[in-house]
């Protein structure tokens, strides 16, 4: 059975409880759902149930579709969203259910490919690290960061957009490592669930790669974070060992698996 939802609102607040069943991924819907004034075909959001298993779909700009839930309703979703003209695109969810959702949608025609496979992982000790070189972004820096961030999303093979605006609004959220007079190395860091705070968009680059500006600037936020009795996560790319070193190294675990799968045209 799949019910169409009429917007975000309603969407989050029925399904809050199953969202909160992964409590790392539901800040991904908790983020996305406010943008779904009036669903359609472009936009929109599903709940596919069979019994007591269940599968949520969101799907709004200029975001991945979000999946969350039973992979074995993976066919029931991706026949729904076809054969009903929805709008088809990139998504993000577990790699066993994208794995599923890639099997399903070949047999309709459209093919997918996992373009970033990531770990979830997280730490709740304190490192050793010399961080008296990391310091707070400044509105001086918002150039600097937005071309390094358009960089990591280039290097990443992201669809995200980086913008000059969005950096100014959270640029709290900003710590940099300097090197001759630039960023070498900087990362960003938000609340994600009550008790963690995310490590993202972590960047180094080229010039100042491996000499140690990504552990000095990782290792900070980690002992900030933990210093203020949250925990810290992130997410790492599979197919970078370097980082999956350097993470493991300062005491990160993994917890799950996740990835974006790309549409082939």
């Amino acid at each position: 059975m799949v019910k169409e939802y009429a917007n975000g609102i309603d969407f989050y607040e029925e399904n809050k409880a199953i969202l909160l069943s992964n409590k790392y991924t539901e800040p991904f819907f908790r983020l996305d759902y406010p943008l779904l004034v009036k669903a359609g075909k472009d936009e929109y959001a599903l709940r596919i149930t069979d019994g007591r298993s269940c599968l949520l779909a969101l799907c709004v700009e200029p975001y991945n579709i979000m999946l969350h839930g039973d992979r074995f309703l993976a066919r029931e979703f991706v026949g729904y969203v076809t054969a009903n003209g929805y709008r088809i695109k990139d998504f993000l969810c577990s790699i066993e259910l994208g794995e599923e959702l890639v099997s399903c949608f070949r047999d309709e025609g459209y093919f997918f490919s996992l373009s970033l496979g990531m770990d979830f992982m997280e730490a709740d000790r304190k490192t050793q690290v010399d961080d008296s070189h990391v310091e707070h972004a400044a509105e001086g820096d918002i150039d600097e960061l937005y071309q390094m961030t358009v960089s990591f999303i280039r290097d990443c093979g992201l669809s995200d957009v980086a913008r000059k605006e969005r950096i100014r609004e959270t640029l709290q959220d900003y710590r940099i490592h300097r090197r001759d007079g630039q960023i070498a190395s900087f990362t960003k860091i938000h609340e994600w669930t009550d008790r963690d705070t995310k490590i993202s968009t972590v960047y180094t680059r080229d010039e100042f790669r491996n000499q140690g500006c990504a552990r000095t600037v990782v290792g900070s936020v980690l002992n900030e974070i933990i210093d203020s009795g949250r925990i810290a996560v992130l997410n790492v790319d599979q197919k970078n060992p370097v980082s999956y070193h350097l993470y493991t190294s300062m005491g990160f675990r993994k917890i799950f698996s996740q990835g974006v799968f790309k549409l082939n045209e």
